[in-house]
């Protein structure tokens, strides 16, 4: 399910452009019906190890694409 989880949020980015980070992780916990926890962990994921994605760092809203 997480594999699921990056391809789909991966896809919704090259969809949609850069999003912020709190709205991507709302959406996907709704859409997979898990949880925030789990969404932000797959995200750091592909932050560090598949380097897929890139997030800037801007308090209280990071943004990703």
């Amino acid at each position: 399910m997480n594999y699921q989880i990056r391809r789909a949020i991966e896809s919704y980015i090259q969809a949609n452009g850069k999003q912020d980070t709190r709205d991507v992780i709302a959406l996907f916990a709704k859409r997979f019906n898990t949880t925030k926890q789990r969404i932000s962990g797959n995200i750091s994921c592909m932050k560090c190890r598949e380097q897929s994605i890139n997030i800037i760092p801007n308090k209280p809203h990071s943004i990703m694409y």
